[in-house]
């Protein structure tokens, strides 16, 4: 009779082992084998505390869908970490192919160096997964430590000089684009060489280094040291992407509002070194109405700019 419990409890729980196979291999998996990796680690200090509509903030490193993915990767770039990971579950069977296809995805990667700190974007993303189900994301930052180290440097001499305690937010930001624009010249030649592997560029005019210390600038330089400043005032801010250009998105006075210095610092024949205000916290519609051609995006994405 012993005997014979003893092998019906043996069966018994190979029956329920059988039976919970998945649930008992994420157990062993996430508590014993990863514990200490999918532990949330602590942020930079660039992180944003900003939820948008696309993306938000999540501690949950097991995804149940694509919209999940996206949120894991905006986190992690938001926290500013060079490297971390989430668990593809069972439950969700097409995590790993879902993963692939939205790292593999360049537009899609890229619109999350639009709602970070420019400090925390990157240059590129690199996707590895194990037998486990493990995904880990390495990214390559697009800034240096040297270089964030003397951008803020500047960023602070210049905001020390040309702000004051009178000027409200509206004023303080005139400031800022009155000044980026009337000490850097854009970068025609970089810009004209954009898709020429073999073009050496003399500045670094696409991060915020070229328009702040090189006095070189194209959209991506002028909308990164825009969005440095906006982030240092605490103005909730994003950057709207086209496929051929980038500009800041500002939320003030209840409203949100597109702010474009490329735009408001044009090349001319003449040489001349023009100031405009003609993009200057324009509504969506304002925007539209300008017809340029090069400020077309998608809503889907840049949800607060319909």
């Amino acid at each position: 009779m012993k005997k014979l419990i003893a092998i019906l409890i043996t069966v018994g729980i190979a029956v329920l082992i059988y039976t919970y196979k998945n649930e008992i291999f994420e157990y062993v998996v996430l508590n014993y084998i990863y514990k200490e990796e999918f532990t949330v680690g602590n942020s930079n200090e660039y992180k944003l505390n900003y939820n948008y509509n696309f993306v938000k903030q999540t501690d949950n490193y097991k995804p149940q869908n694509k919209n999940d993915i996206l949120n894991i990767i905006f986190s992690g770039l938001n926290n500013g970490w060079d490297e971390f990971s989430y668990f593809c579950t069972v439950d969700y069977a097409e995590c790993i192919e879902d993963s692939k296809n939205i790292t593999n995805d360049q537009t899609t990667v890229s619109y999350m160096n639009n709602f970070i700190h420019p400090y925390n974007s990157f240059s590129s993303v690199k996707i590895s997964i194990n037998n486990l189900g493990k995904v880990t994301i390495k990214v390559n930052k697009l800034y240096s430590e040297e270089e964030i180290n003397i951008i803020n440097q500047k960023v602070d001499e210049i905001y020390n000089s040309i702000i004051t305690p009178n000027m409200n937010e509206t004023d303080k930001i005139k400031a800022i684009h009155d000044y980026i624009i009337n000490n850097a010249i854009y970068d025609s030649d970089k810009a004209d060489n954009l898709n020429n592997e073999n073009y050496i560029s003399k500045y670094k005019s696409q991060t915020a280094y070229g328009p702040l210390i090189e006095g070189y600038g194209i959209c991506g330089g002028y909308s990164d040291a825009m969005a440095i400043f906006l982030n240092k005032m605490g103005i909730p801010n994003y950057k709207v992407s086209s496929d051929n250009h980038v500009w800041n998105l500002v939320y003030l006075n209840g409203s949100w509002l597109h702010l474009d210095l490329t735009w408001d610092d044009p090349v001319v024949n003449t040489k001349e070194n023009l100031l405009l205000h003609n993009f200057f916290l324009i509504t969506s519609d304002e925007l539209k109405q300008k017809n340029t051609g090069q400020h077309i995006y998608d809503t889907n994405v840049f949800i607060e700019a319909k």
